[in-house]
């Protein structure tokens, strides 16, 4: 039963029709015949019996009796098994109460075959109604009717192969892509709400410096108050703070541009990425006096990636593994199946249960925050990376300190 159903649902939409209207039309031929034969034999008997009825109807050749026939009466005459019976030829000329009987009954005959291939018909569609196009039309409404009141958390799934399974995959690729979209749409809300608390958080600070060095240089300043080294001092750290200030300013610049940067995948020489990771694990390690090991495990020769967007997680990613890295930190690159994986690993003190959940938010400096890191660089990886069809994972190594997991999709579906 699970074959013919499995079957059934993969034939297609006027193929299923057709076999439901022939079956219709069998069935219909089948019990109509019957009818019209039991309708026609009906009609001989009355015809019989008007023939009964007429005086010298019959002639038995084998007893050579005979009889007058009626007079002023058309026959038709039959022979059967050597016999002669004359048949009344004309409806007009039988008896009125046979009459209306074989009107009746010709009518019947005629009308009857009619009704039931229209009731066949239409048994055929009901059918084909209820067991092919019911649950999934069914299956679409209440889908539409969720999707209109912003319900996406739920599969279509209509099995087969049919036109209507068809349409439900389509419809279910349509809720999978709003259902995405929506995510997408409260994510960004969501960090659009988190760099704005961060822009207040950070902006807080340097300007309540500012405002009190101000107030203090305005009130003494003009009562020669305050020597006039310590004055300089004062310039000199109001300095600092309003170029921390422009620094910040850039810093969410380039925040606020990374949801409109735009990733172009290209076929790139897998060797040729492989030889610039290594230089630049070299110049950045040797700055820091740490020693960086870079291993490549990519059997392809080219790569279908955006270069720009995966060298910018890995100079971030080495950048950030270096400053918490206490001798030493490791590069691995492999490609597993459609997935380019690039993972640095750090001997540091790793991350704390919080830090793994929140350091690749923005503005997030760590342990070792300062003035030159408004701890951008794993939140630049993560928008990279869901950008390239992958993703960003945190996470302690097993020997100890910390490992970061960029994946791209070497096919991506480029996000915007």
């Amino acid at each position: 039963m699970d074959k013919i159903k499995k079957w059934y649902r993969s034939v297609p939409i006027w193929l299923a029709f057709f076999l439901f209207a022939l079956a219709g039309l069998g069935a219909s031929a089948f019990f109509a015949n019957r009818v019209t034969g039991a309708k026609y034999y009906e009609l001989v008997q009355l015809k019989d019996s008007a023939a009964v009825i007429a005086p010298g109807a019959f002639v038995d050749l084998q007893k050579g009796e005979g009889y007058t026939k009626a007079p002023d009466v058309t026959y038709s005459i039959a022979e059967s098994e050597n016999r002669y019976q004359y048949w009344v030829e004309l409806e007009s000329e039988l008896p009125q109460n046979v009459k209306v009987a074989y009107q009746y009954t010709m009518t019947q005959a005629k009308v009857v075959p009619f009704l039931i291939y229209a009731t066949g018909l239409l048994l055929a569609a009901i059918l084909f109604w209820f067991t092919k196009l019911r649950k999934p039309l069914l299956m679409l409404e209440s889908a539409s009717e969720r999707i209109a009141e912003n319900e996406l958390d739920f599969p279509l799934d209509y099995p087969g192969r049919d036109e209507m399974a068809r349409l439900c995959a389509a419809f279910e690729r349509m809720r999978s892509a709003l259902d995405e979209n929506n995510r997408r749409m409260l994510r960004m809300i969501d960090e659009q709400h988190q760099l704005n608390d961060a822009y207040t958080h950070d902006l807080r600070t340097p300007i309540a410096v500012l405002k009190g060095y101000t107030d203090m240089l305005s009130r003494y300043v003009p009562v020669g108050r305050i020597p006039e080294e310590e004055v300089l001092d004062t310039v000199r750290t109001m300095s600092a703070q309003v170029e921390r200030l422009e620094r910040f300013v850039n810093s969410m610049n380039t925040a606020q541009r990374l949801g409109d940067v735009e990733l172009h995948p290209e076929e790139v020489p897998a060797e040729e990425l492989a030889s610039g990771m290594r230089e630049t694990a070299e110049i950045l390690g040797e700055g820091r006096n740490i020693a960086v090991d870079v291993v490549v495990d990519v059997a392809e020769d080219t790569l279908n990636i955006d270069a720009g967007a995966v060298n910018e997680v890995y100079e971030n990613l080495l950048s950030n593994a270096l400053r918490f890295a206490e001798l030493k930190a490791n590069v691995s690159l492999e490609a597993s199946g459609d997935r380019l994986i690039l993972r640095v690993t750090d001997d540091g003190p790793g991350f704390t249960e919080r830090e793994l959940v929140t350091a690749s938010n923005p503005y997030y400096s760590g342990k070792k925050g300062d003035a030159e890191h408004f701890g951008l660089g794993l939140y630049i990886c993560r928008t990279l990376c869901e950008k390239h069809g992958g993703s960003l994972t945190l996470e302690n190594s097993p020997e100890g300190g910390g490992r970061v997991t960029a994946e791209f999709a070497m096919t991506p579906q480029i996000k915007k």
